[in-house]
């Protein structure tokens, strides 16, 4: 069995630079208070995936399977998931306005929730403000490992692949 080239370390940090200076960009123009802006840095991951998907096979002449280019991909998963949980925890120390804005925010949809008290969302609050950066790191984890998960599955389905011979059962 050949020894297969690799795409996904190049791929996946290309692609965690490319959500990184996105989310610059969102933070610097104050986009990211617009609703829907993650749809953007999902459309980047999964171009990222797609081209580490298409890389991969062409390093590989298309001789490889569903499975393989998966497999690629959900490395470059892996990469862009460790990069972007350090970025959330770096990116409160280059923006220190982002925390109280989110913790705003979460307070306005705990008030915005029918049924809950005062003193319920004040000790919500308390909570969130004590597990803030864990909440976002977990966030950033399982987010994008479960976003990547699927977008690896999609840029596996669409990559070229060829067909291995049909072995014969004489």
């Amino acid at each position: 069995m050949k020894k297969q080239k690799q795409t996904h370390i190049m791929y996946g940090f290309l692609t965690s630079l490319a959500l990184i200076i996105l989310f610059v960009a969102f933070e610097v123009t104050g986009l990211s208070e617009h609703k829907g802006v993650q749809f953007i840095g999902w459309a980047v991951m999964l171009a990222g995936l797609i081209l580490n998907a298409f890389a991969f096979t062409k390093a590989n002449q298309a001789e490889v399977t569903f499975g393989q280019v998966f497999g690629s991909c959900f490395k470059a998963t892996a990469i862009i998931t460790i990069v972007m949980v350090i970025w959330s925890m770096l990116m409160f120390q280059i923006f220190p306005g982002m925390e109280p804005k989110m913790l705003d925010k979460a307070r306005e949809g705990m008030s915005a929730q029918k049924g809950m008290t005062d003193e319920q969302i004040e000790k919500g609050m308390a909570m969130t403000q004590k597990y803030f950066k864990v909440f976002i790191a977990a966030g950033a984890l399982f987010g994008t490992l479960i976003e990547g998960l699927i977008f690896s599955l999609i840029a596996a389905a669409i990559a070229k692949k060829k067909p291995k011979p049909a072995q014969g059962t004489h």
